[in-house]
């Protein structure tokens, strides 16, 4: 990821900074060691984030189905300024130096800890239109372990928004306004070795998304040409569950009293 941010930082004067971006970090982490990663990574968070921290919202998910990553974080930021400035580690060095012998020995634990989980990760960095790129129900509570579906693609023109555009009226906003779904929208490449365009759609359970794409199907099947005329190539689609996300500077594991 540093050496991303570096190259990031030599060509931010030519970069359009208002658009927000996010950085999703996918984590090669075995099996069994998934839960142990959520609680340091709990830790972590709940150590760095102070007002140095450039983070407006963070989500993580455990890899359910398909052939991902097991363990995708997914970090939004205002703008890809903020992205490239933001350093978790000067802020735990901040947490650090202000912080008695003992903490310092659980810091200390707590910062290998994490580190060691870092070996293995790749970064993607991708523009993200929060107002217009998504649409959700009314009154949802996040904190349960939803289910995200997430659909990588690549497009046949430079613009993968109208491709995006499209699959928001042909399942998306359907799926949001009538049917099973709680939310969802896409973010098109910004840099990183990620896809034109990456969906993600949000469902209480697993149940619910099955029952989306048969029983339950509300899409708008006219506007699917529009969608496909514009994809290119091979895609993939990996199931996610939510493990937690930030709230109000604090990050909260998913389910009642977490």
């Amino acid at each position: 990821m540093k050496i991303l941010k570096t190259i990031l930082a030599l060509f931010i004067s030519l970069t359009v900074t208002a658009q927000a971006v996010q950085d999703i970090t996918y984590f090669d982490i075995p099996t069994d060691q998934v839960g142990e990663f959520v609680q340091t990574h709990k830790k972590f968070m709940d150590a760095t984030m102070n007002d140095e921290r450039k983070v407006q919202g963070q989500w993580v998910y455990r890899h359910f189905y398909g052939s991902g990553a097991s363990v995708a974080v997914f970090t939004d930021f205002a703008n890809i300024n903020d992205a490239v400035n933001d350093d978790p580690w000067a802020s735990f060095r901040s947490k650090w130096q202000s912080s008695n012998e003992d903490e310092r020995k659980e810091l200390e634990a707590l910062g290998q800890k994490y580190a060691s989980f870092l070996v293995n990760h790749s970064d993607d960095i991708r523009s993200f239109n929060f107002e217009n790129n998504f649409v959700g129900k009314e009154n949802v509570d996040w904190d349960i372990p939803f289910i995200l579906v997430v659909g990588n693609y690549n497009v046949n023109k430079p613009n993968a928004s109208i491709a995006g555009n499209a699959f928001m009226e042909w399942r998306t906003k359907p799926g949001v306004e009538k049917g099973l779904q709680l939310g969802g929208g896409y973010t098109t490449h910004f840099s990183g070795s990620g896809p034109d365009l990456q969906l993600f759609s949000g469902f209480k359970n697993i149940v619910d998304f099955a029952k989306s794409v048969s029983t339950d199907d509300v899409s708008n099947s006219e506007a699917s040409s529009a969608f496909w005329s514009e994809i290119t190539g091979d895609h993939e689609d990996q199931i996610y569950i939510h493990v937690g996300h930030l709230v109000n500077g604090k990050f909260d594991l998913a389910g009642p009293n977490n």
